[in-house]
């Protein structure tokens, strides 16, 4: 089974940023802010 894609609602987007490209060695690919909706989505892969 392979998992093509999930979403995790996060509290701290910079410091989870960080935790998965520093301990599980994904790259960040984008960014994209929503401000009325008042969220971002960031996109990681490997």
């Amino acid at each position: 089974m392979r998992i093509l894609h999930t979403m995790l609602r996060v509290g701290n987007l910079e410091k989870s940023i960080k935790f998965y490209t520093e301990i599980f060695g994904m790259t960040l690919l984008r960014q994209k802010e929503y401000p009325n909706g008042k969220f971002t989505l960031a996109f990681l892969a490997y």
